[in-house]
């Protein structure tokens, strides 16, 4: 069925959780069809993904717990930008931070929302090459990561076998396999 528009007008909104880091909202909306309908709108920080690969092709990478999921993850760094930061800076920031290495280059290779249906959470994935030890290396207080340093190859199976389960990293490992990889 075609309509004149997909575009589902606010008609009103309404915060109902404020947090530290997350505000949830209840949005009412006209549909295409005319009919109001209640949407849940989950609004996250932005944040940034690092994609840390040396000349050998060894990734860096954090384990770390996440509560949502009840589990121990295997993931690129990644970190909620400080207001007034620019997703770059915040990507250097982070790879000092998280797995103590500054790197001479940081690339930007795409962007994407984490989860169109409910949350406008937005992530911006960098590459970083080129590394020296961090003068400043620390975790923020109350992180407890551990780092892990793997071939590309390895990682890659992990992405391919369910191992890793966190969407910025099997981005991030496909987007190289695909875009780099791939050309060679």
């Amino acid at each position: 069925m075609q309509y004149p528009s997909l575009i589902e007008p606010l008609i009103s909104r309404k915060i109902v959780y404020q947090g530290k880091y997350v505000q949830t909202e209840e949005q009412i909306v006209l549909q295409p069809d005319g009919k109001e309908a209640v949407r849940e709108i989950v609004t996250p920080p932005n944040a940034v993904g690092i994609f840390p690969i040396d000349k050998t092709e060894t990734v860096y990478l954090v384990r770390q717990y996440r509560p949502a999921v009840r589990q121990v993850t295997l993931e690129i760094p990644a970190g909620i930008l400080d207001p007034g930061e620019q997703p770059q800076e915040t990507a250097f920031r982070e790879c000092e931070e998280e797995i103590g290495l500054t790197a001479s280059k940081m690339d930007f290779l795409f962007s994407y929302f984490h989860s169109v249906g409910f949350s406008t959470g937005k992530i911006d994935i960098f590459m970083a090459t080129d590394f020296r030890p961090a003068e400043n290396a620390h975790t923020d207080p109350g992180e407890f990561i551990e780092k892990v340093a793997m071939p590309f190859e390895t990682l890659y199976e992990k992405c391919t076998d369910g191992t890793v389960v966190d969407s910025k990293t099997l981005l991030a490992v496909f987007w190289y396999m695909q875009r780099v990889r791939g050309k060679r």
